[in-house]
């Protein structure tokens, strides 16, 4: 297993703004990530902890349009080497049309996308084939009820070099306690998921060093969401947005 724990950081697209969501996004990569989340918001997010919900709630009462989620991840593919996905819901994707939405990620270079309420094995009306078709990576979630049967399912079919392990049940937001039971889930699931060659990155409730201590030498990365927003969110009229985010990222990831 890898020394170094990748992560994967998060922003709301259009929060607060458009110019401020790139200079905070871009202090997430300056500062070690390796993966970006470019949230479309959605009214309605069934996994979203209230931070990421009133984020996301503001952003549209802004005027937040689906093609200013695409500009922010051009904008960040074109200046920087990282990783950057488009994470929202299918109500958003079918609005906006399936094809049509496939199309832009590719047109602006993504690197994936993650929608929770795809379910693997359901009804994506194509979603999974023309992300194929794009070269684009459509990132699959384990729950902690997923039986094992379905984990090795879903690894084995997916394109993705990693899945996303849901870490708890609930929202997004709280604090999640790395603890035997969690350690055991999820190393379980990382055995099955190795056989099929690979790897896993974990989230919900990813928000300090001490948890990434225990994830060391298991995992090959973990998502923080919730910590991003509310940084971003005490800290969006700072002219050192940038820098801030910046250094929030270096200390998540002092992990010793």
């Amino acid at each position: 297993m890898n020394q170094k724990l990748e992560l994967m950081g998060h922003v709301i697209a259009g929060y607060p703004d458009t110019h401020s969501c790139i200079r905070a996004a871009t202090g997430i990569l300056r500062g070690g990530a390796t993966y970006l989340e470019v949230q479309f918001p959605f009214s309605d997010g069934n996994a979203d902890g209230v931070l990421i919900q009133s984020a996301s709630d503001y952003s549209l009462r802004h005027g937040f349009l689906p093609q200013h989620g695409f500009t922010i991840i051009d904008t960040l593919v074109k200046n920087t080497s990282k990783h950057i996905l488009a994470m929202t819901y299918a109500n958003i994707v079918l609005q906006y049309g399936v094809k049509e939405f496939v199309s832009d990620l590719a047109k602006c270079g993504a690197y994936g996308v993650i929608i929770p309420d795809f379910g693997f094995g359901e009804e994506d009306f194509g979603m999974r084939e023309l992300c194929r078709e794009h070269n684009i990576y459509f990132i699959e979630l384990i729950a902690p009820l997923t039986s094992q049967k379905r984990v090795r399912e879903i690894a084995s079919q997916t394109l993705a070099p990693f899945l996303y392990v849901i870490a708890r049940n609930g929202l997004t937001g709280g604090q999640t306690l790395i603890n035997r039971e969690v350690l055991e889930y999820i190393e379980d699931v990382a055995e099955i998921c190795a056989l099929e060659e690979k790897s896993i990155m974990v989230g919900f409730g990813i928000n300090h060093a001490s948890q990434l201590t225990l994830l060391q030498h298991k995992v090959y990365g973990v998502v923080a969401g919730s910590y991003f927003v509310d940084i971003i969110n005490k800290n969006q009229d700072s002219e050192n947005l940038s820098e801030i985010l910046q250094d929030s990222t270096q200390k998540l990831l002092a992990c010793e």
